[in-house]
């Protein structure tokens, strides 16, 4: 009794604190942060006050409300971990997924450039069969042209051969005749000139005969 009387005062002055806690109660969560710090508020001054007054019910409602306060703050901490973890869980499964994502399309896009250098590569490799086909027959045309060109200028070498033998024979055929021809110019006009020459020399000797008839006549003539 006396014990309750001496905790009146206390209990008047508890009253706005309390006032506020039951404003508080179905506005806000009982894990908030204002009711949990009220929570704690009252409890540690209903400890004190009870340690003090001697008053084992207001020290034992003191502990209670901040066990409690403890419990929903330690629950408030342990949801916040939770969350914490399940944020960090979902950053780094986001993370994985964003990773694993990159990864597929880092292997797609090797995978899509492999296929691509595949593809060159078999189409430098037909490009360069067909450059080399192309090449091994433009030698071949060149081979085969070239023993044409070969053939074609020995038989015309030998033609020229046979038109120079020819054209030679021929030459010294002309020459033969010509010189055959001048010959017997040289001899005709030889036998020309002897002729010539007989009938110049048979007719001084006429005359040189006629000219001794005429003087043997004059020198009978005289003698008579």
């Amino acid at each position: 009794m006396i014990s309750t009387v001496i905790a009146l005062p206390y209990e008047i002055a508890r009253l706005p604190l309390v006032a506020v806690d039951n404003r508080l109660v179905g506005r806000l969560a009982e894990d908030s942060f204002a009711r949990v710090g009220l929570d704690r508020t009252i409890g540690s001054a209903d400890r004190i006050a009870g340690t003090l007054l001697r008053n084992r019910a207001i020290a034992e409602r003191g502990t209670e409300r901040l066990e409690r306060s403890e419990k929903l703050q330690a629950a408030v901490q342990l949801e916040e971990e939770a969350a914490t973890r399940r944020e960090q869980a979902a950053k780094k499964a986001a993370a994985g997924r964003k990773q694993a994502a990159r990864k597929r399309k880092q292997a797609q896009e090797r995978a899509e450039q492999g296929l691509k250098e595949a593809d060159e590569a078999e189409a430098r490799g037909k490009a360069k069969a067909k450059a080399d086909a192309a090449k091994l027959e433009a030698a071949k045309k060149a081979e085969a042209e070239k023993r044409a060109d070969d053939k074609a200028a020995a038989a015309e070498k030998r033609q020229q051969a046979a038109d120079a033998e020819a054209k030679a024979k021929k030459d010294a055929a002309q020459r033969e005749a010509k010189k055959e021809l001048d010959d017997a110019r040289a001899t005709k006009k030889a036998a020309d000139d002897a002729r010539a020459d007989a009938a110049r020399l048979g007719e001084l000797t006429e005359a040189k005969k006629q000219e001794r008839q005429q003087a043997q006549q004059d020198g009978s003539g005289t003698a008579k």
